[in-house]
């Protein structure tokens, strides 16, 4: 049996930036992919 929760708690509201939650999504991983390349980039550079 699968646990539902009741249908007052879903919150259908977008969020205040980006229009939608999917972009909020793409910007933080963006973000992070950014900054691993930055990491990569600054732990070679001074190896």
């Amino acid at each position: 049996m699968k646990f539902k929760l009741p249908p007052e708690t879903h919150d259908n509201e977008p969020p205040p930036i980006l229009g939608s939650w999917r972009n909020i999504y793409v910007v933080v991983l963006a973000w992070l992919a950014f900054l691993i390349l930055i990491f990569y980039a600054f732990t070679r550079y001074f190896a």
